[in-house]
């Protein structure tokens, strides 16, 4: 540690008075030994010579001093970044254009990293989250499914490998008491919830075990923006009571502020509502989180669960003895699809990136090979090999780290309108950030690319031939072996460019078929007003009814209001509820194989006010009540597969299956398909019952006006108000742009990777651009030669032109390969189009041909105008 301080010192102290030192030190020595010898007898010059020759070289002495004091490594170093800056200067231009070009392939592959680490890859904000799996039911058809009570129980109470677990579902209310009623979205949850995730309160406390069963005096937490946004932060509020549904709720705290992937308002026990449950088949939209014991696999756990299941099975024989578990980790569950969305646009940077690095080492070559005649000068010095090299790199580390900061801050900023132009549904958006791990990774790439981009230059260089280096004719050749690998590096930008174009030109596809998509329904001049009735002030079948049809015909006399109806599950909202079904007659299925089918509740008129078609049979009519038959619609989904060419009406449906009890109904109309989950969607077979049969207290009531759709907003929530002014609206809006915001996401991915398709035709066309110039520069006196000999101009323009062409045909071939491998990528987010398209994929070789045409153009047009004579008097 001494002596390495003592060199630090040394190093610090100045070069300058260190060489001084030295100098006079050896001086010093010389002239001592000089004189022992004149004593010894030797003529002063004899002595004088005979020390200096047993001494040695005095010049390389003091550097093997100043080596041995300093540090001869990192001077080596900086000594090369100085060089470096220095020919940086000496080329602004082309400095420029290649720390742009890094800058643009690191920030976009910096900006794409910090959304997949902040939402896939960074752990979940909870204790162990890495350990927290997402819990449900599976089948032979479905995976996933809802958890019922009575498992849950039994997997809490006999599993071996978890070591804790909590149950939840979704819940509305409304309060209540206020200047208006509010609607809350909560969750019923058990005791453990809490703990399971880590949350904390910051007023009053949590309920426990004692509030979580049937019986307890009920118990809320508020969340805390709830409490904040809409009680205006009480700090009183612990132990105060709220009235929610027409039920009295007494506030046991407020929760500290904490990222969850499902928004709630409150949280009431489940075990209260669920606890006298005893049904082992009855599911109520319940699924469990839990955490896994250390060392334990998701495996093991799922076979423990069940093994549960299979006891149970043996000691309560059921409907549902084929249900096992299913379980993911809770991160995957959280992110759902974006994860697959974000993976492709990481795989669109990294592509983005390797074609920047493919353009920077194009132009380092050609920059080494203006440079021919100095690195000839400097090996004919005596720089080795290895030094030339590590000059080199070191040079093109000093570039990449330009363009890595420079990177950074345009990712920087591109994050910012990331985030703001991000669809709703991305999971942590806020904690999104350049933080370290993003850093190291820019940090990483950045140190990557240097290396990656100057690995050909490197290469060429160390196979530096000094004959020919030294001519005076350098300028004009680049040799074979560089002109081969430039023109590769461009054939390897076409083939990825195409690439990007290929899998923009499919989404963009995707995104017109499903804009131009059928819905099965005329959207236009309809407004959706979605209610749900608090179960406390409408209990019972008939309250329910005779508010949705008195309401409906109240909204009837609106001016400009020509249709009202209503139905539970609205297009676009999704599956809203599926269940098994089966037909009488047909062989029954095997239990794993039980058909299931959407299940939809229709008011009458809602197909017409809806013009959804009517292929066969009838529509609801206000005959089909209560008391009397049991009817169902089908969709043609539904119809055709069960009766292909035959008509359905007068068939009948059993609820349920053939391994449960439910009612019969009989098939009395076919209309046509619904899109329920969205203008992207296939529809499903679905079963609509008539609303007196089943009255939901939640439905979304549709009002076809004659003109804007908007302008009757107003009366329509004024109307409810008059009915109810307890009750809140859910949802008002146009129909239509609901389902456009079910296209959002795709619109999102959809831009991003045509942004990323257009930056790599940019760069593929600087690349081309940059190449065929250089071509045309070192190819100058063989083009007045053929100028010379009658070549017309055009004909120079042909040649030059085909020479592009080539290229441009080699990288077309390679990238439809490439593309046609990559589409498999694509298959979850291509929709209406398959994802080995040929039209698009001639599509996009056209556009990235015409793209190097393009770029040619000018060198091309610069070849055919070469003078012949000037040029050749100058050789």
């Amino acid at each position: 540690m001494r002596e390495w301080l003592s060199r630090l010192n040394s190093w610090l102290t100045g070069r300058e008075a260190i060489s001084g030192d030295l100098a006079e030190e050896i001086q010093a020595h010389l002239e001592m030994d000089a004189a022992d010898r004149e004593e010894r007898g030797l003529s002063p010059e004899e002595a004088r010579r005979a020390a200096q020759r047993d001494f040695g070289n005095p010049v390389r002495v003091a550097e093997k001093a100043r080596d041995a004091w300093g540090f001869p490594s990192l001077e080596s170093l900086l000594q090369d970044m100085r060089y470096a800056l220095r020919a940086m200067r000496k080329t602004p231009a082309l400095t420029l254009v290649i720390i742009l070009t890094l800058a643009l392939g690191i920030g976009v592959n910096t900006a794409i990293f910090s959304v997949l680490n902040t939402v896939v890859l960074k752990p979940l904000p909870y204790p162990a989250g890495e350990r927290m799996i997402w819990l449900g039911e599976s089948t032979g058809k479905a995976s996933g499914i809802s958890v019922t009570w009575v498992n849950y129980q039994n997997w809490l109470r006999g599993n071996h490998t978890l070591e804790d677990m909590a149950a939840f579902r979704g819940d509305h209310m409304t309060l209540t008491g206020g200047r208006e009623a509010l609607s809350m979205r909560g969750m019923a949850v058990t005791s453990h919830y809490f703990r399971m995730l880590g949350m904390r309160p910051v007023l009053g406390r949590f309920w426990d075990e004692t509030d979580d069963r049937p019986g307890a005096n009920r118990a809320i937490v508020l969340n805390h923006r709830f409490w904040a946004e809409k009680l205006g932060g009480d700090s009183g509020i612990a132990s105060k009571t709220l009235t929610l549904d027409g039920q009295i709720y007494e506030v046991s705290g407020v929760a500290a502020p904490f990222w969850a992937p499902n928004s709630a308002d409150y949280y009431i026990p489940l075990g209260a509502l669920e606890g006298s449950t005893t049904d082992r088949a009855r599911h109520g939209s319940i699924r469990a989180l839990a955490r896994l014991k250390p060392g334990v696999t998701l495996a093991e756990a799922r076979a423990d669960l069940d093994a549960i299941m299979v006891h149970l099975a043996e000691a309560e024989p059921g409907p549902e003895n084929e249900h096992r578990s299913f379980g993911r980790f809770y991160s995957e569950q959280t992110t759902g699809d974006v994860r697959g969305t974000l993976m492709v646009l990481m795989a669109a940077a990294v592509l983005v990136l390797l074609i920047a690095c493919a353009n920077v080492a194009s132009l380092l070559l050609a920059r080494n090979t203006a440079r021919s005649g100095e690195l000839a000068i400097r090996t004919a010095i005596g720089a080795g090999r290895s030094r030339l090299i590590r000059q080199l790199l070191t040079e093109n580390l000093v570039l990449a780290v330009c363009g890595g900061l420079a990177g950074v801050l345009l990712a920087g900023w591109a994050l910012r309108l990331l985030i703001l132009a991000a669809p709703p549904g991305i999971p942590r958006i806020a904690e999104i950030q350049l933080d370290l791990p993003v850093l190291l990774f820019a940090s990483a790439i950045t140190l990557g690319t240097g290396l990656l981009a100057g690995l050909a230059p490197v290469f060429t260089a160390g196979r530096l031939d000094l004959t020919i280096a030294l001519k005076d004719s350098v300028r004009s050749s680049g040799g074979k072996r560089r002109q081969a690998l430039r023109s590769a590096l461009v054939v390897a930008e076409i083939a990825l460019t195409l690439v990007l174009a290929f899998g923009s030109g499919l989404l963009l596809r995707s995104l017109s078929a499903a804009q131009g998509s059928n819905p099965g329904f005329d959207a236009a001049q309809v407004v959706s007003l979605e209610l749900l009735l608090p179960p406390a002030s409408y209990a019972g079948r008939q309250a329910r009814e005779n508010f949705y049809v008195t309401l409906t015909e109240s909204l009837r006399t609106i001016p400009g209001v020509t249709g009202v109806s209503a139905v539970h599950c609205p297009p676009g909202a999704g599956d809203c509820g599926d269940w098994f079904y089966s037909i009488p007659g047909r062989p029954a299925p095997a239990r794993n194989e039980v058909p299931i089918a959407l299940f939809n509740t229709a008011m009458p008129g809602y197909f017409e006010t809806m013009r959804v078609p009517v292929h066969q049979g009838r529509s609801f009519t206000s005959n089909d009540t209560r008391t009397g038959p049991k009817v169902a619609i089908v969709n043609e989904t539904f119809a055709r597969t069960w009766w292909p060419g035959e008509s359905a009406v007068g068939r009948q449906i059993k609820v349920g299956g053939p391994y449960m009890e439910g009612p019969l109904f009989e098939i009395v109309g076919v209309v046509g398909d619904v899109r329920q989950s969205g203008l992207d969607s296939q529809p499903l077979p679905e079963i609509y019952q008539p609303f007196a049969q089943k009255p939901e207290g939640g439905m979304a009531v549709m009002v076809r006006a004659s003109g804007d759709p908007a302008l009757v907003e107003p009366a329509i929530r004024a109307r409810v108000a008059e009915f109810d002014r307890n009750l809140p609206v859910q949802h008002l809006a146009p129909l239509l742009e609901t389902l456009r915001d079910g296209l959002v996401r795709r619109r999102f991915i959809t831009a991003l990777l045509g942004l990323f398709a257009a930056l790599a035709l940019t760069l593929a066309a600087v690349g081309i651009y940059g190449l065929l110039n250089y071509w045309v520069n070192v190819r100058e006196p063989e083009i007045a030669i053929r100028l010379a000999l009658g070549a017309t101009p055009s004909r120079i323009l042909g040649w030059t032109g085909g020479h592009a062409l080539r290229l441009a045909a080699a990288g077309v071939a390679l990238g439809c390969a490439g593309s046609w491998a990559a589409g498999r990528g694509l298959e979850e987010l291509v929709f209406g189009v398959t994802v080995r398209n040929p039209a698009t994929l001639v599509a996009a070789g056209i556009a990235v041909t015409v793209t190097a045409v393009a770029a040619a153009a000018l060198p091309a047009w610069k070849a055919s105008r070469v003078d012949a004579a000037k040029r050749l008097h100058s050789v």
